[in-house]
């Protein structure tokens, strides 16, 4: 019995060979090539992850260069507005200040016409006056020719003075 139990052990020792072996080749290695397929799948998931994460800071990077350029470009054609509408209002308060001054002027040239007119008009209601007065005070008829023109050399040389 003591050869029996031996032989026993070997045959155990190699139905477990056999048993490793078998399930070695049947059983670790498809759960092997599994686990590897799914650790190389995470290695590529992840490195696609991190060239996408490069791209998008990439983009973020041109993006933002290119809102600063905006902002720069905006800010010079605000300045530029700025600058038309400052010329433009100086241009429209001189043309105003033209405009005023002309007016002041056409209104001066105005008054003075004016003047002259009321000027005439008077000395020609004095002149008339005074001939009445005379006629009345010589009782007599006066050539209105002669008198008018008497008269008028009278207030030019008033005039004058």
């Amino acid at each position: 019995m003591v050869l029996n139990l031996n032989w026993e052990i070997i045959w155990v020792f190699v139905n477990l060979l056999i048993l490793f072996l078998l399930m070695k080749k049947f059983l670790f290695g498809p759960i092997t090539k599994l686990l590897d397929e799914r650790a190389k799948g995470v290695a590529d998931t992840l490195d696609q992850a991190e060239t996408q994460l490069a791209e998008a800071e990439r983009q973020k990077a041109e993006y933002t260069q290119q809102l600063a350029s905006a902002r720069g470009e905006a800010a010079h054609i605000v300045e530029e507005a700025r600058k038309r509408a400052d010329l433009a209002y100086s241009r429209r308060m001189d043309e105003a200040a033209q405009d005023v001054q002309r007016l002041n002027e056409q209104a001066a040239r105005q008054r003075a016409a004016d003047r002259e007119a009321m000027l005439a008009s008077a000395q020609k209601q004095v002149a008339d006056l005074v001939l009445l007065t005379t006629a009345k005070v010589s009782q007599r008829t006066l050539d209105a020719d002669a008198d008018r023109a008497m008269l008028d050399a009278l207030l030019e040389e008033v005039g004058d003075e």
